[in-house]
């Protein structure tokens, strides 16, 4: 079957008109639907990686809290900071600061021979609420 000039000629044209405004709006629809859905599931996982974020936080603390115990003859430092400094004879104990993925200071606190709480805000960014992050298990 062999297409005549003026067909072939039709068929051109109508693909040169471009798409109507139906067709965009059908597509911008979707487009918008699929957003919609997505958005929600996304914020979700960025919340549960920053608190997975800040238990490792933590933990990276407390493991440099006990390090500088163990040189230290079981004595803790007055601040975090102090882990951060680098002096002639060592190395930082940790890396950067110590704030949590929300940009809130870790907070430590000295137990007598317990271990020390390490407390991040969580990320509502106040101490004391319940959605706070710390190295110990809360009582129930």
């Amino acid at each position: 079957m062999k297409l005549k000039k003026s067909e072939i000629k039709k068929i051109v044209r109508k693909a040169e008109q471009g798409f109507t405004l139906i067709e965009i709006m059908v597509v911008v629809g979707i487009i918008g639907l699929l957003v919609a859905v997505l958005i929600p599931n996304v914020t979700g996982k960025m919340n549960e990686a920053r608190i997975a974020s800040a238990r490792v936080q933590i933990k990276n603390v407390e493991e440099a809290l006990v390090a500088y115990s163990m040189k230290h003859g079981g004595k803790y430092p007055d601040s975090l900071e102090t882990l951060t400094q680098e002096t002639d004879d060592e190395d930082a104990l940790l890396q950067g600061g110590v704030e949590d993925p929300w940009g809130t200071p870790i907070q430590f606190e000295k137990r007598g021979k317990k271990r020390p709480l390490i407390t991040s805000a969580g990320p509502d960014g106040e101490f004391g609420t319940e959605d706070d992050l710390t190295n110990v298990e809360k009582k129930k």
